[in-house]
């Protein structure tokens, strides 16, 4: 993992910053760029060599030009695609979740520096071949293992850089998220913490919950900023008794989430628990993989909200739409079949994807990416199987 963060990713954010250094550079350049670096960027990712992959469309960046950021992040494209292949979640792509390099000159790799980061990327249960309840049954059996209450707000970074305090969400610099976080810690606070580490301290991750940041949980106006991690200036976590020290230090601004041990059945139980209402889940740590368990009903109200024809149409292409309609409640789930019927009696009576255009509306977002939704449907399973493997409305 070090390697990658100050090696490989170093060499990333100076193939970018040589070319591209601030948002209007990104605007002109970054189309381009990826056709350029395609060969590149594939070794760096660690991608099988297949042409129906674009490995600069699995990453996005943010740049700060005045105070010299830049934010590499994976892509929502990278949900679209990496699932299906084998590795395709290579270590280099799961590191990418909210790091941010300070930059200097073109050519002045001594300038580069890991300033902050995230959590690195980790998945829902049965998100992954690894991560099934089969597969994790299979290596951890009926152990307890301590999980963690998962807060429903906007996830923080909090780091120092030439003196000042900054506050980022893990895809974008200077949000309103992060503004805000900004008024709830001070570098005096983060100064005095990093003292008791020696000044090895980088980064704080915290959730953070106010009104302006609640998801789907009802927080009835609480501001809290649940404290989640730590990493010292090499880019490696802290541990659990560290972050409790800095819970401890700043009990005034810091909240530890809840935590309780379950054995896998019991956590499948809880989370399958349909009186469960207002809650998100949990990250339960297995000796170091985390993993995510949402509450049913949690996922039931997060489908109900971005419930659109090319979300039924992703769903039907990755096998998964009996899985997403089972999570909703009976009388969203009518019009979700309602859809899934609509989007069926459109292919049946067209000769190609054209008329499934026809379905966009503004609740399905940018018209573009609607449209290659509906190609890649129409090409990977009604134009192959003339039929699609759904559940008919009794």
């Amino acid at each position: 993992m070090n390697n990658i963060l100050q090696n490989d990713m170093k060499i990333l954010v100076a193939m970018i910053t040589s070319e591209i250094r601030s948002r209007e550079d990104k605007k002109q350049k970054w189309a381009q760029f990826k056709r350029d670096h395609r060969e590149e960027l594939r070794v760096l990712f660690e991608l099988p060599e297949r042409d129906d992959i674009n490995p600069g469309t699995l990453m996005g960046f943010d740049i700060d030009e005045e105070n010299q950021h830049i934010l590499l992040n994976y892509s929502s494209e990278a949900h679209n695609i990496l699932h299906d292949i084998d590795g395709g979640w290579s270590p280099m792509l799961r590191q990418m979740r909210g790091l941010i390099y300070s930059y200097g000159q073109p050519g002045d790799g001594s300038a580069i520096k890991l300033i902050s980061r995230g959590f690195e990327k980790f998945f829902n249960a049965n998100e992954l071949p690894e991560n099934t309840y089969d597969a994790l049954r299979e290596t951890h059996g009926d152990k307890k293992y301590s999980a963690r209450y998962k807060a429903d707000g906007h996830m923080i970074e909090y780091f120092v850089d030439k003196g000042k305090l900054f506050a980022t969400t893990r895809g974008k610099l200077g949000t309103a998220s992060a503004l805000e976080a900004l008024t709830m810690f001070t570098i005096e606070e983060f100064n005095h913490i990093n003292s008791c580490f020696g000044d090895d301290l980088m980064s704080i991750i915290v959730e953070l919950v106010t009104p302006n940041t609640e998801v789907h949980v009802d927080y009835e106006g609480q501001e809290t900023l649940y404290l989640l991690a730590a990493y010292d200036k090499q880019g490696i976590k802290l541990s659990l008794p560290q972050v409790e020290f800095i819970a401890e230090k700043c009990s005034d601004k810091f909240t530890i989430p809840f935590a309780k041990e379950f054995t896998l059945d019991e956590m499948i139980a809880e989370i399958n628990d349909r009186t469960v209402q207002n809650n998100e889940g949990w990250v339960m740590d297995f000796n170091g993989q985390l993993i995510k368990f949402k509450y049913i009903s949690y996922i039931g109200r997060m489908v109900e909200s971005k419930l659109s024809y090319k979300y039924i149409m992703n769903c039907i292409r990755n096998d998964r739409l009996d899985k997403m309609l089972f999570t909703l409640p009976e009388e969203i789930r009518e019009h979700a079949y309602a859809m899934v019927s609509e989007v069926e009696t459109i292919c049946q009576n067209a000769s190609s994807y054209k008329p499934l255009y026809a379905l966009h509306n503004e609740r399905e977002g940018g018209e573009s990416y609607f449209r290659t939704v509906c190609r890649q449907f129409w090409k990977e399973i009604y134009n192959t199987s003339q039929s699609l493997p759904i559940m008919m409305v009794a």
